[in-house]
């Protein structure tokens, strides 16, 4: 009868965990938030949509420019000659000229261009360092992501080891009622359970400052209240009020999804290098253009206008000009020389810090796909560890019962049965690390 009520009260006990509403947090969705969200990627994109405009302003230079040019003007005395009896002026107080305006450099050795060619460059730096922005962002809600995983994890495994150790206690309780163990025996079981309910508040408490970090990144809580969550697999009495009761993706399951990402190569052309390189010959382009400007400049300008009056002749006329125009520099003192000489050199800079740059990136990509490897043996023999530890827990409890043993090597096994897990938890997210590394820098 004791029994069944104590069923009874535990049951009533976990209703209100088991009502709760689950609040679904898959990582596409907060994939998906974060890159939306973001400061890092908008600002990117907002640098790469500037280097655009700065790009087609430039390259208009490269097209005739096409004027409408308008003047006016007023005299107070206009040239007068005397013949004879009549009195001839030269020109007019008033006078206007309106017309439209063609200018176009014929010839400048290339400057206009490798401006352009520069800015392009320089665009096409920036579209880089956009999909870097974006690449970085889901490396961190990843990794921010495989961290609540792994808590929600060890938080089902800690509820999972606690149900454990208060089935011994009930079980400890009535034979020492009975008069067949020990109040030391009791004790030991009460330590147990407590130390057990302690590592799970303290994981719960872990849990809430690994969502606070996640939703930092994606901008949104998903309708969670983080501050003392819930795995949604937990069945078992837990202190405290639930927050949230918390359904993530199922570890294994992301394993899967990843696991093509282990036969990646490195990227080459990974977007931080691809950014070096834009940068690289928006410099070596720019050197080009101040190199182009100390050669002549030939210039031509046409245009048709309606003026008055003409000349000296006070009359109305449609005419036509064009001309052009040549302009070599004498001295600059070495201005434009010492300008792309300063350009090079840069791009020099730019090339030694991309080298430096894709070795380190390359170490890093290896030393993921090294660890990969010691990863899969560390959880295959993990895995076959904590079925040893599990089944040495259930037979050390057995010899508990009979006599053979005292519960402290009951609490030590089982112990090391929750280790375990925890252990093969944690090889597991780490190999989601390594993967997400892998998926950021290969191809």
């Amino acid at each position: 009868m004791n029994k069944l009520l104590g069923a009874f009260i535990s049951l009533c006990a976990c209703t209100g965990v088991w009502a709760a509403e689950v609040k679904d947090l898959p990582l596409n969705a907060c994939e998906a938030a974060a890159l939306e969200f973001s400061p890092a990627v908008k600002a990117a994109q907002a640098q790469a949509a500037s280097a655009q405009a700065a790009y087609e302003s430039t390259r208009g230079h490269l097209y005739p420019s096409l004027y409408l040019d308008a003047a006016g003007s007023w005299s107070s005395e206009v040239p007068q000659m005397q013949v004879g009896s009549q009195l001839f002026e030269f020109g007019s107080e008033w006078g206007y000229s309106v017309g439209p305006t063609l200018e176009y450099v014929l010839f400048d050795n290339g400057a206009r261009s490798s401006a352009a060619k520069s800015a392009q460059a320089a665009y096409q730096s920036k579209l880089a360092e956009y999909d870097l922005a974006r690449k970085q962002m889901l490396l961190q809600v990843r990794q921010s992501y495989f961290s609540v995983q792994r808590d929600l994890e060890n938080l089902f495994l800690l509820s999972e080891q606690l149900k454990v150790a208060r089935k011994q206690l009930a079980d400890v309780q009535s034979a020492y009622k009975a008069g067949a163990k020990s109040r030391r025996d009791v004790l030991l079981a009460e330590k147990q359970a407590l130390r057990t309910a302690v590592d799970a508040s303290a994981a719960r408490a872990e849990l809430a400052r690994d969502l606070r970090e996640l939703f930092k990144l994606t901008g949104t809580d998903f309708g969670i209240d983080p501050h003392y969550p819930l795995d949604w697999r937990v069945r078992e009495k837990l202190e405290g009020e639930t927050s949230a009761v918390i359904r993530a993706d199922d570890p294994a399951q992301t394993v899967q999804r990843f696991a093509p990402f282990a036969q990646l190569n490195f990227d080459e052309e990974t977007p931080r290098l691809a950014a070096y390189d834009g940068l690289i010959k928006s410099y070596e382009y720019a050197a080009r253009g101040y190199a182009a400007a100390v050669w002549p400049r030939v210039g031509l300008n046409a245009g048709a206008y309606a003026q008055y009056p003409n000349g000296p002749i006070q009359e109305d006329v449609f005419l036509g000009k064009a001309g052009l125009s040549l302009r070599l520099p004498l001295f600059e003192g070495k201005k434009n020389r010492s300008q792309a000489q300063a350009q090079e050199r840069a791009a020099d800079a730019a090339r030694e810090q991309k080298h430096e740059t894709q070795e380190a990136l390359k170490a890093l990509f290896l030393s993921a796909k090294d660890s990969l490897g010691a990863l899969d043996i560390e959880s295959k023999l993990a895995g076959k560890l904590a079925d040893k530890a599990a089944e040495s827990a259930q037979l050390t409890y057995q010899a508990y019962n009979a006599g053979a043993v005292t519960f402290l090597e009951v609490d030590d096994a089982n112990l090391s049965a929750l280790q375990s897990r925890i252990m093969l938890n944690e090889l597991n997210i780490r190999r989601l690390n390594g993967l997400a590394v892998l998926d950021s820098l290969g191809k």
